[in-house]
């Protein structure tokens, strides 16, 4: 019987996770900048910042990429950041925690004891293959909902990540087409979904936990 985890990537978590890999950062939530002088009440309210690593850190729900208008306002966002000096990310919410993962978000800052720390925070676990796998698991918020700029930033991002992510987000994606037995709920119509599925990998690679194996 696998062990299940207690646990996964939130909004919360992140800013959790952001203080134990970069120490004393002073990582505050909800901060708030207002982009117009003019109009106080016009303001970005960010998941996660420290103003120590000038870091913006953004919890990335489903209606990041559902909507329209929440696209448009992400770019706008992304922009004001980065033209002001300040290092912008996203944490996609079917993005998990991995070794992977954190190496990449957290470069030198990344060990390994760290790491175990992070995960029994998040996952209640005590090792990498116990913990959530990234991808979609009870969620109906699934890829077929996507509007097609969502679309595009999804695939965009998985290709951005080191390849496991997109492995692991494929095998989920496989797991919840054999359960519900309707690829339209899970993926859509379109034929990037279909191309992403045929995306190969080995079993070792998708050595987590996924809700319904």
């Amino acid at each position: 019987m696998p062990i299940q985890p207690t646990g996964e990537m939130t909004e919360r978590n992140l800013v959790k996770i952001a203080g134990l890999f970069f120490k004393n950062g002073n990582w505050e939530s909800q901060t708030r900048f207002r982009y117009d002088k003019e109009n106080k009440r016009r303001f970005y309210q960010v998941d996660c910042y420290s103003e120590k690593y000038n870091t913006v850190w953004e919890y990335e729900g489903p209606d990041h990429y559902d909507d329209v208008w929440k696209l448009r306002r992400d770019n706008d966002r992304e922009s004001y950041f980065l033209n002001n000096g300040y290092k912008f990310l996203r944490w996609p919410y079917y993005c998990q925690l991995t070794k992977d993962i954190a190496k990449h978000y957290f470069g030198d800052q990344y060990n390994d004891e760290v790491y175990l720390e992070a995960i029994r925070l998040v996952y209640g676990v005590e090792k990498e293959e116990h913990i959530l796998a990234p991808g979609f698991h009870k969620t109906k918020n699934t890829p077929a909902n996507y509007v097609p700029g969502g679309t595009r930033r999804f695939l965009e991002e998985l290709n951005s990540y080191p390849r496991s992510l997109k492995c692991q987000v494929v095998h989920a994606l496989k797991l919840y087409i054999a359960e519900v037995d309707d690829p339209y709920l899970v993926i859509g119509e379109g034929p990037e979904y279909q191309e992403l599925l045929d995306t190969d990998y080995q079993k070792h690679i998708v050595n987590l936990y996924y809700s319904r194996e």
